[in-house]
Parts: C-alpha cells; sequence; structure tokens
C-alpha cells in the first residue's frame, strides 16, 4: 500500500492554494433549547444498559446551561420522527439547538439512520421503512444560526444475524461496524462517540464513557466548544485505553461557548482543520478511511510515518474533494474508493502516524526545504505532538495534524 503506491509523488504536487479563510465570530446571546432521546428497550434488539442514564444525566448538565431540555426514551418511529419534527417550531427563537441521540444507530450507502425501539429490520430494504434518516434531522437544524448533533449511537449492529441471510446487499449492511462519515449543514457541529465505522461502549457504570465526559466538560466556563470536545475526546480515550474515540465533523464558522461567564478570558482554538483517520487497528487486507477539514488557506500535504521510520507521501489525487461552506475543503478516502489505502504484506508493523501539514508559503519547488519540513512533523509526531505550528527550512509557521493506526 504505503511503500509502493505513494513514492512516484513529484515535487509538482506541492503548489500553494491561497484562499480565503472565513474567521469565525462569537455566537450572541439567545434562547437554547436540547432534545435528548434514549432508547433503552428495543423489542427487537436486545437492551441497552445507559441510554436513559445518559440523557438524563446531560439534561442537569443542559439545563445549568441556560438551555430548555426535552427528554424522551424508548420512542417508537412515530413518537422519535415527530420530536424531530417539533425542532422546526424553534426557528427564529432559539439561536442555538442541541440534539443527543443514544441508541442503536446503522449505515447503510454511506447514510445514517437511528432505530426507534419498535424498529423490526429484517432486510436492506426494510432500513429506511423502520428507522429515521440522520439527513432529515440534519435538514432540520440546518436554519438554526448554531446546532449540535451528538451521537452516542455507535454500537454493535443489533441487526446483524438477520441481515447475514439472504442477499450479499442484506449481509454487506450486517457487517457494517458503527455510522458512516455525514457532512454537516449550515453552522453546525457533529460529534460521533467514536471514530467512524467503529463501535462506542455503552460504559461499565451507570454512564456511557462519552456522556459523562461531555456532562462534564458541558459546564466548563469561558471554553469554546472545540476545545470543549477535544477535553470530552481526551477523558474518553483515556476511560477506555484508547479503544474509543470522539469525533468532530463541523461546519460551525462561530465560537460557541456552552458557559460564558464576565471574564474577558477566554480559551479557543488557533486550529482550525478536523482529521479523522479510522479505524484504529487494522489487519492485512482492510483499509484505512482518512477525512479531513482543512481551511481553503492550507493546501495540505498528506503523508504516512511508518514505525520503521520511512515518511510516505499520499498524493491529492487519492482523495475526494467537497468544498463546505465555512471555508473549507474535505479531503477524504473511503474503502472502496478508486485510490483506497489497503493495508499489504509488507506494511510495516505496528503504530503509523498519518496526517498533513500545510504546505508553506513560498516553497515552490524546493524539495530540500520540503524533505526538511517532513522531518520536522515526524519528530513532532513521534515525540507526541500529534496537531499544532511547526517552523523548518526558515518558511513560516505552518499547522500540521496527524492521527495514529496500528497495522497487527
Amino acid at each position: 500500500m504505503f511503500k509502493m503506491a505513494f513514492h512516484r509523488l513529484t515535487a509538482a504536487l506541492l503548489t500553494l492554494c491561497a484562499l480565503l479563510f472565513v474567521l469565525p465570530q462569537q455566537a450572541t446571546a439567545g434562547g437554547r433549547y436540547a432534545l435528548l432521546i434514549g432508547n433503552q428497550a428495543y423489542e427487537h434488539a436486545g437492551r441497552l444498559n445507559n441510554t436513559i442514564n445518559d440523557t438524563a444525566l446531560l439534561a442537569q448538565s443542559f439545563a445549568a446551561m441556560g438551555f430548555e431540555v426535552e427528554v424522551i426514551t424508548d420512542t417508537d418511529q412515530n413518537t422519535l420522527g415527530e420530536a424531530i419534527d417539533r425542532l422546526a417550531e424553534r426557528y427564529g427563537s432559539a439561536e442555538a439547538v442541541a440534539v443527543y441521540f443514544s441508541g442503536h444507530g446503522l449505515q447503510k450507502d454511506g447514510r445514517n439512520f437511528l432505530v426507534p425501539v419498535d424498529a423490526k429490520i429484517t432486510t436492506e430494504a426494510s432500513i429506511e421503512r423502520q428507522t429515521i434518516s440522520m439527513d432529515s434531522l440534519i435538514s432540520v437544524l440546518k436554519p438554526f444560526p448554531v446546532s449540535m448533533i451528538f451521537l452516542d449511537a455507535c454500537r454493535n449492529n443489533p441487526f446483524a444475524e438477520a441481515l447475514s441471510n439472504g442477499t450479499s446487499a442484506n449481509r454487506s449492511v450486517a457487517q457494517t461496524r458503527g455510522l458512516a462519515v455525514v457532512r454537516p449543514e449550515g453552522d453546525m457541529l457533529i460529534t460521533y462517540a467514536t471514530l467512524p465505522n467503529t463501535v462506542a461502549s455503552d460504559g461499565a457504570g451507570s454512564n456511557s464513557p462519552f456522556a459523562r465526559a461531555l456532562a462534564k466538560h458541558i459546564r466548563t466556563p469561558d471554553t469554546e466548544i472545540s476545545v470543549l470536545m477535544k477535553r470530552v475526546t481526551g477523558d474518553v480515550v483515556s476511560e477506555t485505553g484508547g479503544v474509543q474515540r470522539p469525533q468532530q465533523l463541523s461546519q460551525m464558522q462561530t465560537e460557541f461557548y456552552f458557559n460564558r461567564t464576565a471574564s474577558t478570558a477566554t480559551e479557543t482554538d488557533p486550529l482550525r482543520a478536523l482529521l479523522a483517520v479510522y479505524p484504529p487497528r487494522v489487519t492485512v487486507g482492510e483499509e484505512i478511511s482518512v477525512v479531513a477539514d482543512v481551511p481553503n488557506a492550507c493546501r495540505p500535504f498528506f503523508a504516512n510515518f511508518t514505525p520503521d521510520g520511512q515518511i510516505t507521501p499520499i498524493p491529492l489525487q487519492f482523495f475526494k474533494q467537497v468544498t463546505l461552506s465555512n471555508g473549507q475543503t474535505r479531503y477524504e478516502i473511503s474503502p472502496g474508493s478508486r485510490y483506497g489505502l489497503a493495508i499489504e504484506e509488507t506494511d510495516a508493523k505496528g503504530a503509523h502516524k498519518l496526517g498533513f501539514l500545510c504546505e508553506p508559503a513560498g516553497i515552490g519547488g524546493d524539495q530540500n526545504a520540503v524533505r526538511s519540513i517532513l522531518q520536522a512533523a515526524a519528530q513532532k509526531v513521534n515525540a507526541g505532538d500529534w496537531a499544532g505550528f511547526l517552523s523548518a527550512a526558515d518558511y513560516p509557521p505552518t499547522e500540521f495534524r496527524f492521527e495514529s493506526f496500528i497495522v497487527e
């Protein structure tokens, strides 16, 4: 995969793209509303342990931050659909809307579906009839000034056994884990309890690791949401021993604070890019997926740092590129795409570090400078600095961001 497929990258790929970067604005005060959904007692998919506890815990934190909170539990398809429809009644009165869903979720053909407790799914065709599409939720939330979706729904597919029989399409859905990457709309943040296509924990105690961390950090004063969610991620990674890593996908241009005080000191994140590399562990024949949302002012140079010390560039033409509405471009490689990142026998076993750095202004075709900057990035990443800014070869500081995956 990496050693053979990418070494032909030339310096011609390193051209500067200077486009407008839209700076964030701070959210104005206004009405706040949170819809918290906990589906636990599934009629045809067994019982989950903590979803109702999770919504109760989060209800306290959201209410303490000035949100009007609605909690609904064990919702059938009609109740769940009607609750989402009612969100539209908040247009014009709510400045910030949050939706938290704890329960089962499925993906099919790259689309996500929230599963009500009365769903009976036996074929691929029955998924859309028996569930609520994430597309409909995103469409309803898009007009709000600020919207947030928290998905604690990336558990094992409860209908895998039923779907494993019959057509190959059914079996494909049965074998798919977790939820798929989606595109936020409007000024929106979407947070998965774990990386796309991976599975989240229901928790050994009375709450899931994600719900517990989110409820804790929502109350942190004067901390912008992008910083706050990094702290949530850190807590979940620590509690699960690195098995579960929450992931954010954002189109937010507004700086949003759950708990804004009179203090003039705030914590914001100067790093505007987002990166997901998943699944966290792979074996020969499996594929790595990459999603990076990058400011348009950054032309990313993607690379993989291998356990045996190799630096392998990944050409931009390997990525599907989509222009987002918040002044960013999404670069994505998904399983089955034309240029998939499949693990081969020759790939080094152990921890790989895959990510990007922004091409420094004025670097042109200076291959020695490119080599120097890549080596500087590798040193920082190998030392545990996964994101930040670096300077090398007398060029201006440039942003970098990397994530790890393990080849077993």
